[in-house]
């Protein structure tokens, strides 16, 4: 799954060298936001719970590559976020587990939409690449990290000061796929227990930032 993934990812990275050149300018977007908890629910043996993600803040950069074809552009973006986990097992008090560090990376296909006021821009698009989640677990240095597939929606407001620099606030819906089964980890005291997952983790997240535009308009 991760090895056809990454395959997929080079062609699209290499069709999508080709278009830079095309790009009749290129958005440079550093953002901070907010991150919205996510839940998943988690087995392993005959222990069943769920397994929570804590709301927490994040930053990223984003490039928008808009190409001379109504409004159509090409995304890339790179979020960190610092939260921690915690697992409730069935009828169980929630236990604190250990902190996380998320990384998104995605890329995708935006729609930019013109309006009367050129100085503002709706858009919206489709968004996919993965999340990896590290954790920080001091009676446990040697978990490993986490790598999962990811699609998502996006979608929010551009508005410019001036032809070059503006201002964005955009939402973002982002699912982690499951479905490949496993690879989480599990317990406070140093076991490293892979789970098995029941559901892909539903989360999202809020923010804005600046915009600095290059290349002709």
């Amino acid at each position: 799954m991760i090895k056809s993934f990454k395959k997929f990812i080079l062609v699209v990275l290499f069709i999508t060298a080709f278009q830079v050149s095309k790009a009749q300018y290129v958005d440079i977007l550093p953002y901070a936001g907010y991150q919205f908890a996510a839940n998943v629910d988690v087995w392993y043996g005959t222990t069943a719970g769920r397994l929570h993600f804590n709301p927490a803040g994040n930053y990223g950069v984003g490039l928008d590559l808009v190409l001379p074809y109504n409004g159509i552009a090409i995304s890339f973006s790179f979020t960190n976020a610092q939260t921690s986990l915690t697992f409730r097992e069935n009828f169980q008090p929630e236990e604190e587990l250990f902190d996380v560090s998320q990384q998104y990376y995605m890329f995708g296909v935006n729609k930019e939409m013109e309006l009367d006021n050129d100085r503002i821009r709706p858009f919206g698009g489709l968004i996919l690449g993965w999340t990896t989640v590290n954790p920080d677990d001091p009676d446990n240095p040697s978990r490993g990290n986490v790598s999962k597939f990811t699609v998502g929606l996006r979608g929010g407001v551009k508005f410019f000061i001036s032809d070059r620099i503006g201002l964005f606030a955009r939402a973002r819906m982002l699912l982690p796929v499951q479905w490949a089964g496993g690879g989480i980890w599990f317990g406070g005291g140093g076991g490293g227990t892979s789970l098995s997952v029941g559901s892909s983790i539903i989360s999202g997240d809020v923010g804005g930032g600046l915009i600095i535009s290059i290349g002709s308009k």
